[in-house]
């Protein structure tokens, strides 16, 4: 689980792939008569692969962000059904994360409250840009 929802992660025969499936959207089914075949987990780390499939596999917009803080710090404020988090070293960590449109990523970035590089793409930079001359503009 991630907090709030459950999830089942599941071995597809038919796109010969894992995926991830919120548990509040499984409806009972009918039985194909297949029977369980057991495999090694995703990546080797199922709580990992989640993450990584609801945070930003899910999105068509993808970004890397560099943050100045300590990794337990930022995992106090971002989710892991928002980003995947890695520390860098004692006093950054990189944040994986996706969204519908990159003003959206850029918000979300912001309200982290640390500061930033954005990594890629060159498209998140300029939406904070233009987002920054919005504020500009809202506080004079």
């Amino acid at each position: 689980h991630t907090g709030r929802r459950w999830y089942l992660v599941a071995w597809t025969p038919d796109r010969g792939d894992w995926r991830t499936y919120r548990v509040d959207r499984i409806e009972s089914g009918i039985s194909l008569g297949r029977r369980f075949q057991p495999r090694d987990p995703p990546d080797g780390d199922v709580q990992a692969y989640v993450s990584r499939s609801v945070s930003t596999s899910a999105y068509p917009h993808h970004a890397r962000v560099l943050l100045h803080a300590p990794l337990a710090l930022v995992a106090e404020r971002v989710a892991p059904t928002v980003a995947t988090l890695e520390a860098i070293d004692e006093q950054t960590c990189l944040m994986r994360t996706g969204g519908n449109w990159y003003g959206e990523i850029a918000i979300y970035i912001a309200a982290i409250g640390v500061d930033f590089e954005i990594l890629d793409p060159p498209e998140l930079a300029q939406h904070i840009r233009e987002l920054a001359q919005l504020f500009d503009r809202a506080t004079r």
